[in-house]
């Protein structure tokens, strides 16, 4: 029988059929990497870095926020709670102020002016107008109190005794100082601490002021 010449294979043909041979090998490759049993594998180390190098981009702006914020409210350098000076308020009238003129007791200006340096201090003085109001804060400052520590929005002004007691149950203070024993008797039990100046146990102002001093020991027998 008659037959018909073998077909001449194209080389063009033959490099294309051996392209896509090959071509066809890539995804064999792959695919012997991300079978079923390692694709979980993958896919979870992939997410694990994923998170790790978002953690690691936002901690630094986190950790600078913490260390602002702890500075904040250290007048004396001191950071964090161990570096805090203690809240003490203080009635200015009987003490550093005179009763009844308001005249400065010399007396009384060094332990204040510790005082100052020792606490985070609020003080209270009695007066009835702006004038006199600006009159006692001059007089502080001339004493240097501000140099020394105490703070122009902690210096307050009441009309009354009683007013007076009344802000320092809204200060909460770890010690209040008085002079008079009306408003230290308001005070009991309303506040952590109470010491007038004058009495059988802080006789004087000079030892009343020291936050570390202790109160006088009364004699029992005295007074029988």
């Amino acid at each position: 029988s008659n037959s018909s010449p073998p077909l001449a294979v194209s080389p063009v043909l033959t490099s294309c059929a051996r392209g896509r041979a090959q071509m066809g090998g890539a995804p064999g490759l792959f695919g012997g990497l991300l079978d079923k049993r390692t694709a979980p594998y993958v896919i979870w180390t992939a997410v694990a870095l994923a998170c790790a190098l978002f953690f690691w981009l936002s901690r630094p702006r986190e950790q600078k926020s913490h260390s602002d914020a702890s500075g904040i409210g250290s007048p004396d350098g001191n950071s964090g709670l161990g570096g805090r000076r203690p809240k003490v308020s203080l009635g200015l009238d009987g003490m550093l102020l005179a009763l009844g003129g308001g005249s400065l007791s010399e007396a009384a200006v060094v332990p204040f002016l510790q005082l100052c340096v020792a606490a985070e201090l609020f003080v209270i003085a009695r007066a009835s107008s702006d004038e006199r109001e600006e009159e006692l804060t001059s007089a502080l400052q001339a004493v240097g109190a501000f140099d020394a520590g105490l703070r122009r929005h902690r210096v307050m002004f009441s009309s009354t005794p009683d007013g007076r007691a009344s802000m320092v149950r809204q200060l909460q203070p770890a010690l209040h100082l008085e002079a008079d024993q009306g408003v230290a008797s308001s005070l009991e039990g309303k506040i952590s601490g109470v010491r007038v100046i004058g009495s059988t146990e802080w006789p004087t102002i000079d030892r009343a002021f020291k936050l570390s001093a202790s109160p006088v020991a009364v004699d029992p027998g005295s007074c029988s």
